[in-house]
């Protein structure tokens, strides 16, 4: 069977395109990872010791990595939540290190010291939520998805909470619509200034993809519902290797995962006319613009705003051909 040299050179060119867009998509960074120390009482290394990464919701162990000669571990590309890490060692009571959290870019680093004993014996320690970062020169600010569903929010749209982080400064509207343009037709900008450079030079990234519209780098081409994230970051200075094309904010938001379990949750953000007082001028204007009720005060300007929706995360059911059963992810 011959082939049309011309089919064969097309060929090629969607296997090279193929293999230059995953390379891309690897190079985003979506996750984030521990390093550690594991010490004996006296200061000394703890050698080949086992240290276990679990997600407590589901009580899985998603990583198992050994200590090096100096005592050293590191567990990368962990998904960002919070997990307990588990050190045992041959002569060394088991060393448990519970609701370590861990963000999205980031490498936090643990110092874990053990006491001599039998392995049958626990010692638990609540990791500490405000840690030093040690691993990396980049400084950036963490947006988690609790804070991003419970602060408040005009139109609840999660690049207002870009402004909380410090040195971001912002020309943006009241209200900050959803999507590349606003009800008017006009350009919804993200004027938004990182550590005073141009508002077009910060790169907005949702699960490693690039959603920057790079017509004008002012606008972004996905929303993600604050419902869906996880959390999101904001760097501001001292990039590292993964971070690049621009030279102001780099934004990466990370949305949230499934479960074994099937859960869900509903919701609706209410705004009405009949929860607001009336302006001082309505109330004192002879002829209010919309008449007057009936006990004589001026009728509230008409504003009706619903926002509802729903969340269903859970477990993927995958069927297994050829072995029996399913496989969840």
């Amino acid at each position: 069977m011959k082939h049309h040299p011309k089919f064969v050179v097309c060929l090629l060119a969607v296997v090279a395109l193929l293999f230059a867009c995953s390379g891309i998509a690897l190079s985003q960074e979506i996750s984030g990872g521990i390093v550690g120390t594991v010490k004996d009482p006296s200061g000394a290394a703890v050698k080949g010791a086992t240290v276990n990464v679990t997600d407590p919701a589901t009580k899985h162990v998603v990583r198992t990595v050994t200590t090096n000669d100096e005592g050293q571990f590191t567990a990368r590309d962990l998904h960002a939540q919070i997990y307990d890490i588990s050190v045992e060692a041959t002569g060394f009571k088991k060393h448990i290190e519970s609701k370590v959290q861990v963000d999205v870019g980031k490498a936090l680093n643990l110092e874990i010291g053990l006491e001599v004993g039998n392995v049958s014996e626990v010692v638990t320690v609540e990791a500490n939520p405000v840690a030093v970062e040690l691993s990396t020169p980049t400084v950036s600010t963490i947006i988690n998805g609790d804070q991003a569903r419970q602060l408040s929010l005009n139109n609840r749209n999660w690049v207002q909470l870009i402004t909380l982080a410090p040195g971001v400064s912002n020309d943006l509207a009241d209200q900050v619509y959803v999507g590349t343009t606003n009800p008017a037709g006009q350009a919804n900008t993200m004027n938004i200034a990182v550590n005073g450079a141009r508002s077009a030079q910060n790169t907005y990234t949702i699960d490693g993809a690039d959603v920057t519209d790079r017509g004008s780098n002012l606008t972004i081409q996905a929303y993600p519902s604050v419902d869906s994230i996880a959390e999101f970051s904001v760097k501001r200075g001292l990039f590292t290797a993964d971070s690049g094309r621009s030279g102001g904010g780099q934004i990466n938001v990370v949305t949230r995962g499934g479960g074994e379990k099937y859960h869900g949750s509903g919701f609706e953000f209410l705004r009405n006319e009949k929860l607001n007082a009336n302006d001082f001028i309505s109330n004192r204007n002879s002829n209010p613009p919309f008449g007057r009720e009936s006990n004589g005060k001026a009728k509230r300007t008409p504003f009706r705003y619903n926002n509802f929706g729903f969340t269903v995360g859970g477990p993927i059911y995958l069927p297994r051909f050829g072995e029996g059963g399913h496989a969840t992810t």
